[in-house]
């Protein structure tokens, strides 16, 4: 993307984690590593080429990083992570979680 100077804004959103897999069927293996996704960026496109990136947590950050992106970083690909809590989801998404682990009907597999 970088080298054919495309100018797209990514978004990211971050929980952290498999939210909707630890509602299916939970286990030590939903627990991941979180990555400097931002930093691998920066790192891959060392400084060649126009990239822009940043982390938000808040509505406003947020707001901010889009306008940014939009104006003065327009001629850039923009690479905005959007962190949210782990258990930042849709009462929906949760209860489909749980009939789709009613239907699994296996435990986890403790380790």
């Amino acid at each position: 993307m970088l080298r054919n100077g495309q100018k797209t804004i990514i978004f990211l959103i971050n929980n952290g984690g498999y939210t909707i897999e630890v509602e299916i069927h939970d286990g030590p293996y939903n627990v991941i590593k979180n990555w400097n996704y931002t930093g691998l960026v920066d790192a891959i496109h060392n400084g060649e080429g126009k990239c822009w990136t940043t982390k938000v947590r808040y509505e406003e950050e947020l707001v901010e990083a889009i306008k940014t992106a939009t104006l003065e970083k327009k001629d850039s690909l923009c690479f905005i992570e959007v962190i949210l809590h782990k258990d930042d989801t849709s009462k929906e998404l949760l209860e489909w979680g749980s009939r789709v682990a009613a239907a699994n009907g296996r435990p986890p597999n403790p380790q």
